[in-house]
């Protein structure tokens, strides 16, 4: 299991962007809120390693807008990446070992599924960017008291850490849009799409973007950037209004 090379040694762009959600905190813990309470279908957004970067807040709010409640947990506990940290061996290093996996941070997800639930949400999908998309497709493998999923479809855009148990274990469609610095996924999304609800999963490549592109990398003022951020946003909207039904 590795990180994309571009993933701890590219810096973020510099974004100006209001948000229109809301931040509560719950247990030390900041959660990210977009779109309105009432709403029956939610979104876990587990966001890249530059935490609530403005781009993420931007895509969430967008999400939300689009008739989901969306739900993005500080997995990072206000310690994401710098430009500074890029150069720090150690962070990096730290990172990778002790904060990195799903078994570090299952709980937390598993914290804002219940969250959702509480707030009346009955179907929750989980949407994720770069090494965020590692704990999507995890999640995808996690299964509730019932023995039912405890989401019911995921969406990744420019993985990392991706491998092909990932995709063997997962029980749910996925939506997957790497990016020209990503593997090639074929062989594993071939895996999914063989699965009984295999239909509805897609693959799609943005061949002439960067990792990072829909999330803190992407320079949202350039055109041939934000008509790509447009479609893959798209894409996520209109595939968990599928698979959420």
């Amino acid at each position: 299991m590795s990180f994309v090379a571009a993933c701890c040694n590219t810096a973020p762009v510099q974004a100006e962007y209001k948000s229109t959600g809301e931040t509560t905190k719950k247990d030390d813990v900041e959660y990210y809120f977009a779109g309105e309470k009432g709403a029956k279908q939610g979104i876990v957004f587990c966001y890249d390693i530059f935490g609530f970067h403005p781009n993420s807040l931007q895509v969430a709010d967008i999400l939300g807008r689009s008739g989901f409640r969306v739900i993005m947990p500080d997995f990072l506990r206000g310690d994401p990446i710098t430009a500074e940290k890029m150069n720090d061996g150690k962070w990096i290093s730290e990172f990778k070992t002790n904060r990195a996996e799903w078994k570090h941070n299952r709980d937390l997800f598993m914290d804002a599924v219940e969250i959702l639930r509480a707030e009346g949400v009955e179907s929750i999908g989980a949407v994720g960017f770069c090494w965020g998309a590692k704990l999507a497709i995890r999640a995808l493998a996690e299964s509730g008291e019932n023995g039912t999923g405890v989401i019911k479809s995921g969406v990744l855009i420019h993985p990392s850490m991706l491998e092909k148990e990932d995709f063997e274990e997962a029980a749910g469609p996925i939506l997957l849009l790497p990016t020209k610095d990503e593997a090639d996924f074929t062989e594993f999304f071939a895996i999914a799409k063989a699965k009984p609800f295999g239909e509805a999963s897609y693959h799609e490549r943005f061949d002439n973007q960067i990792h990072g592109f829909c999330a803190a990398r992407g320079d949202f003022s350039k055109p041939e950037v934000i008509g790509d951020v447009n479609k893959a946003i798209q894409l996520t909207a209109g595939f968990f209004k599928k698979t959420l039904a």
